[in-house]
């Protein structure tokens, strides 16, 4: 039993012996950042200040959700960090670093080796008012981008002061005692909206300055909007100027708005206003691309706006599209004509440029003459200077249409190669239409074969353009020849319709009329009734055979009279029976048997006729 509880006591002894190694082990881990003046560690790094600020170690990344950071004890930063590496903000909703205290401190603050990034859709405000304290300070590189907001607004120091301060995309108001932002680079590109401003005198809204080494000093501005205000010039470049689209206003109270030790390039279609009481320019060149400058100066003196050993010189490619200046009494004056040989000589100078690109002509087809192009009613040879933009073009060629329409011109290189497609003048078809009426007008039954003009008719083709007027004309020529070489059909001879007992077919010509009608004699008496017939029976024949012609209506019937008219005999009497004879009732008898016979014949050969129709 004693060892029992010997045992049971050594156990209780060993493990309260433990417990002093157990909550050792449990302390946090530290991280060089501070908020607010509370150091992160891995037990607050998810929840600090009520959950709107929080921080991941793995990708130095401290998260802002509505959080006030205001905390104004001596010496202390909104937020400071000496972790070795990019300390990223990331913005949502809307926050704020507050130090009104004069020796409150800044407003985020990096060792010199550290960068910062700040990025989000959030919003933040850095009001410092303590002396010599800035928004945002840091020895490396200052980066805002993605769609945040930031604000800065120190009384006593800079608004940004780093190596190189980039602005992409975001919207930045900075505001400092000496500078808005005082760096050896600025970048601002990407529809980037920053406002810069410098409260005393003799200092400048973005001071670009080399390093000790001498790098740097360059300022790139790049399709964003600028606006810098200070005493000297808003935007100074102790390198070089390069504004590449999107809008800059600078104003400088006392100075040029704009000034670069360097040299100053204007490009992109930027739109840049300067105002200020002396001319805007710098110690190195002054080069204008496509741009719209107006250069201002409020001095009331008859200062200059434009520094006259540093004139804007417009470069190739590109040309003056407008450009007006007022001089010391207000009258405008246009400089177009002259160039910028006169920039420097008065108190506003307003200008614009537009790129220009060769274009050239192509007309087809190949081998016209006398080509004419006109562009804006200008006649062009070779290729001509044009702006972007639309353009109405007429062309002119032998033989051709007139071309006119209008040609649209862009940067685009496929543009400025324009190839005018001309259109022949039709052919004439006025013999062609001659020929054809010519042939209509026949009458094709009256000829033996018309298939040759018909064929011919129909192998006109009537889409032929002026260059083929030889092929039309020897359509033309063929319907021609196909009506001269036609043949008429011969004319038929018609067949002669005699009277109903005609005594001779007519004829032509009248028919002759019988020199003499034979009187047939009777060889012997005759009896109670005749048995003699005439010797003869004349048939009267036509002279001539009718041609094809319309029958002639015969101009008279010939009738066959006898010599004399028989008187008929007297019958005879058996019971007085005359004594006498004589001759009258034989002549009388053979004249009716020569009628007789002579009708018959007439009769017969009018049958016969008839017969053989």
């Amino acid at each position: 039993m004693k060892k029992k509880l010997f045992a049971i006591l050594l156990s209780i002894v060993m493990v309260a012996g433990l417990l002093p190694a157990t909550a050792l082990a449990a302390e946090p881990t530290v991280y060089d950042i501070w908020v607010d003046g509370v150091q992160v560690t891995s037990e607050n790094k998810d929840n600090l200040f009520s959950g709107t600020v929080s921080y991941d170690p793995t990708t130095h990344t401290l998260s802002l959700n509505n959080a006030t950071l205001d905390n104004d004890t001596l010496s202390d930063y909104g937020i400071k960090t000496t972790i070795p590496s990019t300390l990223k903000i990331r913005l949502t909703g809307t926050n704020s670093i507050t130090r009104t205290d004069p020796g409150g401190g800044v407003g985020i603050y990096l060792n010199y080796s550290n960068s910062v990034e700040i990025t989000g859709d959030g919003t933040l405000v850095i009001n410092v008012i303590g002396k010599n304290y800035d928004g945002i300070s840091t020895g490396a590189d200052v980066k805002i981008s993605d769609k945040a907001n930031v604000t800065i607004n120190a009384e006593g120091g800079l608004g940004i002061a780093g190596r190189m301060v980039e602005i992409d995309g975001a919207t930045v108001n900075s505001t400092g005692l000496y500078a808005g932002i005082d760096a050896h680079w600025l970048k601002i590109i990407n529809g980037a909206d920053v406002t810069l401003k410098a409260t005393q005198d003799g200092r400048n809204g973005a001071y670009i300055w080399k390093d000790q080494e001498g790098n740097g000093g360059d300022i790139e501005l790049a399709a964003s909007k600028v606006k810098a205000t200070s005493y000297y010039p808003g935007l100074y470049a102790a390198g070089n100027l390069t504004v590449n689209g999107g809008e800059v206003n600078c104003t400088s109270t006392a100075d040029g708005a704009i000034w670069a030790k360097g040299n100053i390039l204007i490009k992109g279609g930027a739109k840049v206003t300067t105002d200020g009481k002396s001319p805007m320019g710098g110690n190195g060149t002054f080069t204008v691309e496509e741009a719209e400058i107006d250069a201002r100066n409020t001095n009331v003196n008859n200062t200059t706006a434009i520094f006259d050993e540093c004139v804007p010189v417009i470069a190739d490619g590109y040309h003056l599209n407008y450009a007006k200046a007022v001089d010391s009494e207000g009258t405008e004056i246009d400089l177009l004509s002259s160039g910028t040989q006169y920039f420097a000589l008065y108190k506003n100078v307003h200008f614009i440029t537009k790129a220009v690109y060769p274009v050239s002509f192509v007309v087809t087809p190949d081998g016209l003459t006398n080509v004419v192009v006109k562009v804006n009613g200008q006649e062009v040879t070779g290729s001509v200077s044009l702006e972007a933009g639309t353009y109405p073009v007429e062309v002119t060629a032998d033989n051709c249409k007139a071309y006119s329409d209008n040609i649209t011109i862009t940067p685009d290189t496929a543009t400025h190669t324009q190839t005018i497609a001309m259109t022949y003048l039709p052919a004439d078809y006025t013999k062609v239409d001659a020929a054809i009426a010519k042939a209509n007008a026949l009458e094709k039954d009256n000829y033996k074969d018309f298939s040759a003009v018909e064929e011919a008719i129909n192998a006109v083709v009537r889409d032929k353009n002026i260059t083929e007027q030889d092929e039309v004309d020897a359509m033309a020529q063929a319907i021609e020849n196909a009506i001269t070489a036609l043949v008429e059909k011969p004319t038929e001879a018609p067949t002669a319709t005699p009277t109903a007992t005609p005594t001779a077919a007519p004829s032509a010509s009248p028919t002759e009329t019988p020199t003499e009608t034979p009187t047939a004699t009777p060889t012997a008496a005759p009896s109670a009734s005749p048995t003699a017939a005439p010797t003869a029976t004349p048939t009267v024949k036509p002279t001539a055979t009718p041609s094809a012609s319309p029958t002639a209506v015969p101009t008279a019937t010939p009738t066959i009279k006898p010599t004399a008219t028989p008187t008929p005999a007297p019958k005879a009497d058996p019971n007085n029976p005359k004594t006498g004879s004589s001759n009258l009732p034989v002549v009388f008898g053979s004249a009716a048997l020569v009628l007789s016979g002579g009708a018959l014949a007439a009769v017969l050969i009018y049958k016969k006729k008839r017969h053989e129709k």
